[in-house]
Parts: C-alpha cells; sequence; structure tokens
C-alpha cells in the first residue's frame, strides 16, 4: 500500500509545477502524469503518480520524508495538503520490472541521480520552469557521464532482493525487484556500475544473467 496525499486550493496547480519535476497543471479531471520529488542536491526523494480529480491532485508514493517536503514548502501559497488513506500501488511488482520502472526503496534511494535511475526526460523534465534539484539535472544532461544505471537482468533462476551481482571485473552492484514472469522466467532490476552495458554477463550469487536493452 502506498500514502496518497491531496493537494488543493486556488494555487494547488502552480505549487505543485513549482515543487515536482514535471508540470501537472495542465491536467484535465481523470488524467494522471508520472513526477519526481527531488532534493535540492538534486538526489530522489520520491516517485509520485499524480492523478487529478474534482480539481484538486491526489499524489501516490513517496513517504512521510516527502510529505514533510511538501508540507515546508507550502509557506505562502494558498493550498491545503490533506492525507490520504493508503492505495494499492498502480503497477505490480512484474508489471514495473518488464517496463523497466524503479520503486522508491527496492531499486533507488536518496542517493540516487534522476539520469541513473533512467528518469530523464519523461519523468523528471529538462523543459519548462524551475523546480528544487533542476540546476543538478541540467549540469549532468550537459556533461553526458553518469556512474550508475538501472538495469533489467535476465536470470536463470530465481534470485533474492539484496544479492550483489557481479562481472568478471568485480562488483557492479546489488538486486533490487526481483520476479518471475510467466512468459520470460526471473528477471530483476538492479542499479549497477556503468560498465554493465546491455548485452554484458552477470553474475547473482551463483546464478547467470544478462543485462537486457
Amino acid at each position: 500500500m502506498r500514502p496518497l496525499l491531496e493537494v488543493s486550493g486556488p494555487e494547488a496547480a502552480a505549487y505543485l509545477d513549482s515543487h515536482l519535476t514535471a508540470p501537472v497543471g495542465d491536467l484535465a479531471d481523470g488524467d494522471r502524469r508520472r513526477a519526481a520529488l527531488l532534493t535540492p542536491k538534486g538526489t530522489l526523494l520520491a516517485l509520485l503518480d499524480v492523478h487529478r480529480a474534482a480539481g484538486a491532485f491526489r499524489l501516490r508514493g513517496g513517504d512521510e520524508t516527502a510529505a514533510h517536503a511538501l508540507t515546508r514548502g507550502r509557506v505562502g501559497w494558498r493550498v491545503d495538503l490533506t492525507p490520504l488513506p493508503a492505495a494499492p500501488p498502480t503497477l505490480s511488482d512484474l508489471e514495473r520490472v518488464e517496463a523497466l520502472v524503479p520503486a522508491f526503496g527496492p531499486d533507488i534511494d536518496e542517493r540516487t541521480l534522476p539520469h541513473e535511475a533512467g528518469l530523464v526526460p519523461d519523468v523528471v523534465r529538462l523543459d519548462g520552469g524551475i523546480y528544487p534539484g533542476k540546476m543538478t539535472v541540467l549540469r549532468q544532461e550537459r556533461s553526458g557521464t553518469i556512474h550508475r544505471a538501472l538495469r533489467r537482468l535476465a536470470l536463470e533462476a530465481p534470485v533474492e532482493p539484496g544479492t550483489p551481482v557481479h562481472d568478471d571485473e568485480g562488483p557492479l552492484g546489488m538486486i533490487g525487484t526481483a520476479v518471475v514472469s510467466p512468459t520470460r522466467g526471473p528477471l530483476a532490476l538492479a542499479l549497477l556500475r556503468r560498465r554493465a552495458t546491455p548485452g554484458s554477463r552477470v553474475r547473482v550469487a551463483g546464478v547467470s544473467g544478462i543485462v537486457e536493452p
């Protein structure tokens, strides 16, 4: 279950557009969009599913830290933030892994940069207005250098989350979400060093795998 926060009020759209990495003010009732909340240093604080309903915005995802950041940032804005009951995630773990969609906690955390998680430019926009952490995102986009990347692994057998991933040169990272697809077999997400390019062979506690495109 993932917590929900409703943001309403005459300045709700402008408030969220100034805090989230993707604009949501243009959403019509019933529409939804993925966005992120970043720290001032440009690392990830939360991944959010934003749903517009009855003129308000319902944010699914995040935790108390993210909710506190949004609450703290509302000073001077004509907005109301109301906690709502938790709701099931929009996608199952299997659907997320097959679509290469990370979950905050299992796959990425507050040390992860948006480029590492593959969130730029769809979830973390480069155009439009300013949001916390955007200057770091733009600098990384200009430099083109990332040290890690979120990858999907096709494995020969099921593995456990948190298991280290290696190649012939040494450690690469560790397993995040791990699932077994009824059609494709064992799959997993992992944030790995950049040398783990698509087609690379890896080992996970004795289990062989390949980095998918």
